[in-house]
């Protein structure tokens, strides 16, 4: 037999290679017998069962025939292949790449998502990171309850389809006494993450061509979504009170679904009030659409409470409510919940049995007992607690250095700022970034967020991992960037001017 060759093949798949070739080389002749396993295997120092595994492949492929009590001998020819032919695929003209579905060729990966975000050199302060802390008495109760479920003698071993029902029954307690939204359990659908419950919503109620309805800017996943689906995406711009309909009629016409998120608008802050919440339902109505309610990060407040929700204000079943989990809690935590109303409860279901048999079934029930126990809301009163004063005072800071520069929106919750620099234009982004991190604070552009992004800078600062005092000192150090950028510009037109 040829010498192996040095290849990342495995071991035994080398021997049978040899072999094969010797075989089809007429070096090993038909009804020749071949050694023992165990000869062999002393022979090519290898164990017995590598030689085993080598055989059988081969005689698989017709190559060997054993035979009990006698030993393995030399086949005829390879299974399926006909005479004077013994490598059919050496006739195959190599195929391309696989065709893909159209939802496949528009799908596409992120080029950077936040999270795998370069990590930082240096003591930089980071306003791009979305992120909210882990408390270290949630990871303690977390872990408390985890050692109690796995000490039961009924630990669960499968998720239910629809979500465990001691989770469905805590949410639905949790959003009875804190949002004001009477909901049956039986309503409830948990789901692995917000971007799971936007891609069940995609498959039960769109068709390729239908329109959706997205609110201007957005987070870049909400849009992308609808559009990987094949919809028609129609932003809608965000004012001082959310989207408003009326502003966009023309281009609403045949619109199946609108998305929206009323209680806390990312990137902006906005804040819907109720009488435009009821106008959009009157609208969801007359025109036979949907409303998606994305409750992303709302919990996170500043003493305010908020508006009514679109579940509690709807009266015919046409508001679907989405939250998650992961940002009240720890991000690695990737679970959140629907609420459907009952004539779709089946539909979803039913897709969503085509995803998955259910999220993570472990984390559900120590979910359930963190929310029964109180600690799930207290972790959201202490991040609030946290936050408020976190917000003022990265916003103090960049207004007293930058003035009428600069405009924010208003925001009562969450853990990041809108940000506008009107007097830069759009293609300084780079430069105000790259200045901003020479000088200690990593920024992130809101670009991303729009479908048509502004024609001057737009930031969104993520403040919600930093202390007060780095806050303060990066408002000072952005806007020590924005002006030397802002000097470059200026300096750079009026030499243009001149020319």
């Amino acid at each position: 037999m040829a010498n192996r060759r040095q290849t990342d093949e495995p071991m035994y798949a080398q021997i049978a290679e040899s072999i094969r070739r010797d075989i089809d080389s007429a070096r090993v002749q038909v009804g020749a017998r071949l050694p023992g396993s165990r000869s062999m295997a002393v022979a090519l120092g290898v164990s017995r069962t590598v030689v085993l595994m080598a055989y059988e492949q081969l005689e698989s492929e017709g190559y060997l025939d054993s035979r009990s009590g006698s030993g393995t001998y030399v086949g005829t020819r390879p299974v399926g292949a006909s005479a004077g032919e013994t490598h059919a695929e050496e006739q195959i003209v190599a195929p391309g790449e696989p065709r893909l579905s159209r939802l496949a060729r528009r799908a596409v990966l992120p080029a950077l998502p936040e999270a795998q975000a370069p990590a930082l050199q240096g003591d930089v302060i980071d306003l791009a990171q979305p992120r909210v802390g882990s408390d270290t008495r949630s990871i303690k109760a977390w872990k408390q309850n985890l050692m109690a479920l796995l000490r039961r003698r009924n630990t669960p071993h499968f998720p239910e389809l629809q979500g465990a029902i001691d989770l469905r029954k805590a949410v639905a307690g949790y959003l009875r006494v804190e949002r004001a939204i009477e909901v049956d359990p039986d309503d409830i659908l948990i789901v692995s993450g917000a971007q799971q419950a936007r891609d069940l919503i995609a498959r039960v109620l769109l068709d390729e061509g239908d329109s959706v309805v997205v609110e201007e800017p957005c987070h870049w996943s909400v849009r992308h979504t609808y559009e990987a689906m094949g919809a028609r995406v129609v932003p809608c711009e965000v004012g001082p009170h959310g989207i408003d309909l009326d502003r966009h009629a023309a281009a609403l016409d045949g619109v199946r679904l609108v998305n929206v998120a009323p209680s806390f608008q990312f990137p902006t802050g906005v804040v819907m009030p109720e009488e435009r919440r009821r106008a959009l339902l009157q609208w969801a109505y007359a025109h036979d659409a949907c409303l998606v309610e994305d409750d992303f990060d709302c919990e996170h407040r500043f003493g305010v409470r908020t508006s009514p929700s679109l579940w509690s204000l709807d009266r015919y079943g046409r508001v679907i409510h989405l939250s998650s989990f992961a940002r009240s809690m720890f991000p690695a935590l990737q679970l959140g919940y629907m609420l459907v109303p009952r004539p779709l409860r089946e539909r979803f279901l039913a897709i969503k049995w085509l995803a998955d048999r259910g999220s993570i079934s472990m984390q559900q029930h120590v979910l359930a007992a963190c929310i029964a126990s109180g600690q799930y809301l207290r972790d959201l009163r202490r991040i609030a607690h946290r936050l408020a004063p976190r917000h003022r005072a990265l916003h103090d800071a960049l207004r007293a250095r930058l003035g009428s520069a600069m405009a924010v929106t208003d925001s009562v919750a969450g853990g990041s700022l809108f940000v506008h620099l009107p007097r830069l234009p759009r293609s300084a982004t780079g430069a105000l970034m790259a200045e901003a991190q020479a000088r200690g604070v990593r920024i992130r552009s809101a670009e991303r967020f729009h479908r048509m992004p502004p024609d001057h800078v737009t930031l969104v600062l993520s403040y919600a991992g930093e202390s007060e005092a780095s806050l303060k000192r990066a408002g000072a150090q952005l806007a020590e960037a924005y002006y030397a950028i802002d000097k470059e510009h200026r300096f750079a037109a009026e030499n243009e001017g001149v020319e």
